[in-house]
């Protein structure tokens, strides 16, 4: 069996609606890419109160970004992370941390505005992006019916989609 590391999808058990403390961690790191969740933040520094070292890093643009894996790298088993951002900045952000040792279990992730999906066509190997919405769509690479499955796969970063005969598909 060939290990996949996590990948941040939309249904991903690391994207909560409200960061939570959790009391066994040694610190917490808070990323933010986003200002506008300044009182996200907030009100986890608040809840933190004094009882676990944090540390606060503010990214305003892509420059100071690109130095998130050089932060990740030097954190200490332990810590809990805490990442605040937009989708694209946010996945970026958890790659780093996979990569530099951090567990599905130790990261919180607060997406601002939408999430991104993406589905994988079984028939061209292309992956692309699709409304959270849809069941089924058209592959842009090599234009067959796609039907979204319900399983993510990490290898291939997106949902199955699997061919399928529209002329035939039933109506309910």
């Amino acid at each position: 069996m060939v290990y996949s590391n996590p990948v941040l999808f939309d249904k991903s058990v690391t994207i909560v609606e409200k960061f939570t403390v959790r009391q066994d961690c040694r610190k917490i790191l808070i990323i933010s890419a986003e200002p506008k969740e300044a009182d996200a933040i907030q009100q986890l520094i608040d809840e933190i109160n004094g009882q676990t070292e944090y540390e606060l890093i503010e990214f305003n643009d892509e420059t100071q970004l690109s130095h998130v894996n050089e932060i990740l790298d030097q954190q200490k088993m332990g810590t809990q992370l805490y990442i605040s951002a937009k989708w694209e900045d946010a996945v970026s952000i958890f790659a780093a941390a996979i990569e530099a040792g951090f567990s599905e279990g130790e990261i919180q992730t607060l997406i601002s505005g939408k999430k991104k999906r993406y589905v994988y066509c079984l028939k061209c190997y292309h992956l692309q992006e699709a409304a959270a919405e849809e069941t089924d769509i058209v592959c842009d690479h090599c234009q067959i019916s796609l039907e979204i499955g319900p399983f993510f796969s990490r290898e291939r970063k997106g949902y199955i989609g699997y061919p399928y005969n529209p002329a035939f598909a039933t109506t309910n």
